[in-house]
């Protein structure tokens, strides 16, 4: 069915020049917007979570689908099952994503004369969210490398594996830099030394956008990661010289890369949320750095200013806050009713739809990029691709290469396979604790039945060991524990000896 929209793309729908100047795509960004009625601009600004169209068994609600195709929703996101299972399923594979893509693009294109949604998922050390693809350590693994021939592999096969599902936008990487390791999210960054960020995020962006459909997006701009407690969200203070000097030159060498979008964050600078700060997303981001790529909002960000930041009356000033201060295109959310405020918007200042075409063009321009008027679900090629020998070697070779021995005292290192060797903590059996953050689902799972392609310590020693090895954990992933296991884990450690204790984040 996607196919029909190939006549139609070329012909007077759209007034698309694609035929004349297929490389110029900021005209035809331009002829196509400039067509747009002011509902169709506003509708492309808005971007809606895949919950929002779904049935209660997670299967397709068309007539959702079409409800919001006819407000010319955009763009839609994330996975389902980012926050746990649906009964007993935990996420979709490679055929069942394209399956559901498919349809919404359909419906879509459909109801907006050819215009195509572009979807984006978090695909941060893989394509996390899709099943039997190849999983990657961690960004913090792959600066402790030191190999950004590896980093741009791990970006080239997450672009791969995620356009293999009909996802062509990823929502990564991270350039943030590590300033307290208090924080949560210090393992998805590069660490905290800006050149070796710069470095690593260069590399996984030029990774990830070798394939011809993806588009990377560098989070999250500017400055999120200097929580003054290690606490998530927590405002900032930071003054010009560190930000410029330390913050901003992973991002500027992000769009030297080519980095096609970006990605706001939580936070407040001096007082100041970015999401409406005129300062960071508008004479930083637009003047300054002039990145021209397309700016998101990080996921219900533009109301936050309204329940979080308390700075907006409410999500309607919000929204005025955002589109009249900031370069920000695309609000990402859970429903519509963001539209609300930027119809009101328009209705009471309707010399702003000039500044939303602006947006609207941006975001068309990276769908023209992507190649999504021609190829609506990309990656059919990459679908027998996804999970094979050659990648899953590499994602080995950087695990293997970013292990950092600390100390080895008494040259202990290597443990020959013939000593005898107690094994306890509460990671040391678990596949899932060792993937972290971002695997399934975003906080990740513990166990090994939903990663059954992994390795735990456990398994691993013993393969090389064999009896060796005795195992027993005592310790809670809490940190707590009974009496009696005390007693046990005391008793085999004496046995033994060495004593190797997994813990984990």
């Amino acid at each position: 069915m996607l196919k029909k929209w190939l006549v139609a793309i070329c012909c007077a729908a759209v007034g698309l020049v694609a035929c004349t100047a297929a490389d110029d795509y900021d005209s035809q960004a331009d002829a196509i917007v400039d067509n747009f009625t002011a509902e169709e601009v506003l509708g492309q600004l808005a971007q809606i979570a895949i919950f929002a169209v779904l049935n209660q068994d997670y299967s397709l609600n068309e007539d959702l689908v079409r409800y919001y195709a006819k407000l010319h929703v955009g763009s839609f996101l994330t996975t389902p099952f980012t926050n746990g299972p649906n009964g007993d399923v935990y996420g979709w594979t490679v055929p069942e994503w394209r399956a559901i893509i498919t349809r919404i693009q359909e419906i879509v294109m459909e109801e907006n004369n050819g215009i195509p949604m572009v979807y984006g998922i978090d695909s941060v050390h893989g394509a996390g969210f899709v099943l039997n693809t190849t999983l990657f350590p961690h960004q913090i693994n792959g600066a402790a490398s030191f190999n950004p021939d590896l980093v741009y592999e791990m970006g080239r096969i997450t672009g791969q594996d995620t356009q293999a599902a009909g996802i062509p936008w990823v929502f990564g990487p991270i350039l943030e830099i590590a300033s307290n390791p208090l924080w949560p999210r210090t393992y998805e960054t590069f660490g905290e030394d800006p050149y070796l960020v710069s470095v690593m995020g260069d590399a996984v962006i030029r990774g990830l956008q070798s394939n011809n459909q993806t588009a990377a997006c560098m989070k999250h701009f500017v400055g999120y990661s200097k929580t003054p407690t290690g606490h998530d969200q927590d405002g900032v203070q930071i003054s010009d010289f560190d930000l410029l000097n330390y913050f901003v030159p992973p991002f500027k060498a992000a769009m030297a890369a080519g980095a096609m979008s970006t990605m706001e964050n939580y936070i407040s600078i001096n007082g100041v949320p970015v999401i409406g700060n005129h300062k960071i997303l508008q004479q930083l981001l637009r003047e300054d750095l002039a990145y021209e790529g397309l700016a998101v909002s990080d996921f219900g960000e533009i109301g936050s200013m309204n329940i979080f930041h308390r700075v907006a009356r409410d999500s309607d000033e919000a929204i005025r806050f955002s589109y009249t201060r900031t370069g920000i295109d695309m609000s990402m959310g859970y429903d519509a009713s963001y539209l609300n405020g930027t119809k009101l918007l328009l209705d009471e200042s309707p010399e702003y739809l000039a500044r939303m075409k602006e947006s609207a063009k941006r975001i068309i321009k990276m769908k023209l990029k992507l190649g999504l008027f021609d190829n609506p679900v990309p990656g059919l090629d990459d679908v027998a691709k996804v999970g094979n020998a050659d990648d899953v070697a590499t994602s080995l070779e950087m695990a293997r290469e970013s292990i950092v021995l600390l100390q080895n005292n008494d040259k202990v290192l290597p443990i020959s396979p013939s000593s005898s060797v107690f094994l306890t903590g509460h990671s040391a059996h678990d596949v899932g604790n060792q993937c972290g953050g971002w695997s399934v689902s975003w906080p990740g799972y513990g166990g090994n039945d939903l990663l059954p392609n992994g390795i735990s310590v456990k398994t691993g020693m013993e393969a090389i060991a064999g009896s060796n090895v005795a195992y027993f954990n005592g310790l809670y992933v809490n940190g707590s524990y009974s009496e009696a296991n005390m007693t046990t884990a005391k008793e085999m450690a004496s046995q033994a000896e060495y004593t190797i204790a997994v813990i984990g984040e």
